[in-house]
């Protein structure tokens, strides 16, 4: 196990430093001047004086070697430079949103956790009824529907016609209703038909066809033995999916005016801000690979074959 640990830690210092470089890179690649438009939202004109005084003032009129350096060396020392609009260290800046973003994706995890389960469950004791017609056109709603789509159609119903529930800001259980909704609701759909198929699977086994014979109800194997041999193929989905909603919420916060790290990131990427780009990029990945080797070790722990291997 110890091992395991750690070629895990060293897979992800790895991608850790191949991300930071080709973040780095990236950002140098793609058109925009982070100095002309610092001074275009300031209202100062953009003399290639003023242009020159920001820039040596950014770090960027060193070259793109000199550039790299400074920014590898910053990444190992958690030393993640200073935004370039607001002046405050990017791990503050970043520190300070996360609790937001992990309230919506705790929310979204929820709504998502409850659909796989209920959906999936209800369909697998009914696999030929009207419930798993049901659960199949949901399905198919879920993976089609774009989740800024649902985030609209959800202001507008709850919101704006019957007035129901607040559509932007956070501070109450209210306010994170719609946003988990939107977040969680796509791929609580989809999970629960994966999760009906492991079900049925389990289903066919020898120990639960031997249970049945004994006279145990459908719904006792099926919230038994049979969910905890079913649960197992899901349980990396799970945490895959709790990676992205942290992640991959940036759609959902701006429709929502959620104060996260995804809305602030797209205001980052529209004034240019290399720091708290590559700063997001790299706790994001950090984030994403630490879920996953925490996932692997959980599994170890639960399926016996695994931590035989």
């Amino acid at each position: 196990m110890i091992r395991f640990i750690v070629e895990r830690v060293v897979q992800l210092v790895l991608v850790v430093f191949l991300m930071s470089t080709f973040t780095f890179l990236l950002l140098r690649l793609a058109p925009g001047d982070p100095a002309r438009i610092m001074l275009t939202a300031h209202n100062v004109p953009a003399s290639q004086e003023a242009l020159d005084s920001v820039r040596a003032e950014l770090g960027l009129t060193n070259t793109l070697p000199v550039q790299y350096v400074h920014w590898i060396k910053d990444v190992f020392t958690g030393q993640w430079g200073v935004s370039y609009m607001s002046k405050q260290p990017v791990l503050e800046e970043i520190v300070r949103r996360i609790p937001a973003t992990f309230e919506l994706a705790l929310g979204g995890l929820g709504v998502m956790l409850f659909m796989t389960f209920l959906l999936g469950m209800s369909t697998a004791l009914r696999s030929q009824g009207i419930v798993n017609r049901f659960g199949k056109g949901l399905a198919l709603v879920g993976s089609s529907l774009p989740s800024f789509w649902l985030g609209f159609l959800l202001i507008y119903i709850c919101s704006v016609k019957y007035q129901l529930l607040p559509s932007m800001g956070r501070g109450s259980l209210e306010n994170l209703v719609l946003p988990a909704i939107t977040l969680g609701f796509g791929l609580g759909t989809v999970y629960a038909r994966v999760f009906r198929e492991h079900l049925l699977d389990v289903l066919q086994k020898p120990f639960v066809k031997a249970a049945r014979a004994r006279g145990q109800s459908e719904f006792s194997l099926l919230t038994g033995e049979v969910l905890k041999h079913a649960i197992l193929p899901m349980i990396t989905m799970i945490g895959t999916s709790f990676a992205f909603m942290l992640g991959g919420s940036i759609i959902v916060e701006t429709i929502f005016s959620w104060p996260g790290l995804g809305r602030y990131i797209i205001d980052a990427i529209n004034m240019r801000d290399y720091p708290i780009i590559q700063g997001y990029v790299i706790f994001t990945t950090f984030l994403f690979v630490l879920i996953h080797i925490l996932i692997d070790i959980l599994c170890s722990f639960v399926d016996p074959r695994l931590r035989a291997n």
